[in-house]
């Protein structure tokens, strides 16, 4: 029972001397212009990799602690670096339903727009302020930079930033706009519109069937990690066995299978989005190099 008390005691102050050490140091205001543009793409990458090994280091050690295994510290630490991924998987998916539910909505409104205004710009400026807030702060800075720089340009920012194949086809149909095909342009995001919102309904679908695989699994989960503290905790001569070599082994076997396996199931529920066609990182001017097409 002492040695739950000093893993549990232990991994709490782990955890609060890493969150005092994020809020000592502060962090860069990445909208400021003064940060590097390398800082910049490498701030995704390094933030969660920062969080995902302090969840790591505290489980490990918590682990070593209460069971004297090393075989466990790496199970639970291999656990803990891989939980933000599974707990946050239905998050994402449905941020990224949310998403394109909000680009099919901006898409209908500049179609709406687009007949009423004077030009393309234009069109922009009236629709940025309204726009679904999932994807409004592109679409405002997409309405700003078509002011003051070439419209190609801004159109495959507004691409990059949004990051997603419908976006992309959204900014080669608009460039259409551009060359004064107005009539076409509208029947165009009609149809795109109606394929982004016939997709989030598929998306929704798939979600609603699989709800009950998810939570059968995450009771699972659950049960078995209150289960083996337990048994460490108040029936350690039950475990006796993996104190030899092999039973180290079986133990580093069960634990995979249940780390793998939980990761598996969070890269088989993901959806497969369309690939990008601009990617303003690697050609700035795609949608100007062959007025209004990728190169």
């Amino acid at each position: 029972m002492t040695s739950l008390v000093g893993a549990l005691l232990g991994a709490a102050a782990g955890s609060g001397f890493f969150t005092a050490l994020i809020g000592w140091r502060g962090t860069p205001s990445w909208a400021d212009e003064s940060v590097p543009t390398l800082l910049k793409r490498l701030r995704g990458p390094i933030a969660p990799l920062a969080f995902r090994l302090a969840i790591a280091a505290t489980g490990f050690i918590a682990a070593v602690a209460l069971t004297r295994w090393l075989v466990a510290g790496l199970i639970v630490g291999a656990a803990g670096f891989s939980a933000p991924t599974v707990i946050g998987a239905k998050a994402n998916r449905d941020r990224e339903v949310e998403r394109l539910a909000a680009l099919a909505t901006w898409v209908e409104m500049v179609r709406d727009t687009i007949s009423a205004a004077s030009g393309l710009i234009e069109t922009l400026k009236a629709t940025a302020a309204t726009a679904p807030l999932a994807v409004r702060i592109p679409v405002q800075q997409l309405a700003a930079r078509a002011e003051r720089e070439p419209l190609p340009d801004a159109l495959a920012k507004f691409a990059d930033e949004v990051d997603h194949g419908v976006a992309d086809t959204v900014a080669i149909t608009l460039q259409l706009a551009a060359a004064n095909q107005a009539g076409s342009l509208q029947e165009a995001l009609a149809e795109l519109a109606e394929n982004t919102r016939q997709e989030v309904s598929m998306r929704l679908r798939i979600e609603a069937s699989r709800a009950r695989q998810f939570t059968s699994a995450r009771f699972i989960a659950g049960v078995v990690a209150v289960f083996s503290v337990g048994m460490v905790g108040f029936s350690r001569p039950y475990l006796a066995p993996y104190d030899t070599a092999w039973g180290q082994v079986a133990l580093a076997v069960i634990g995979g299978l249940f780390v793998g396996s939980a990761i598996a199931l969070v890269k088989m529920s993901q959806f497969k989005n369309p690939p990008r066609i601009l990617d303003v990182r690697h050609t700035p001017t795609t949608l100007g190099a062959t007025g209004g097409g990728p190169r």
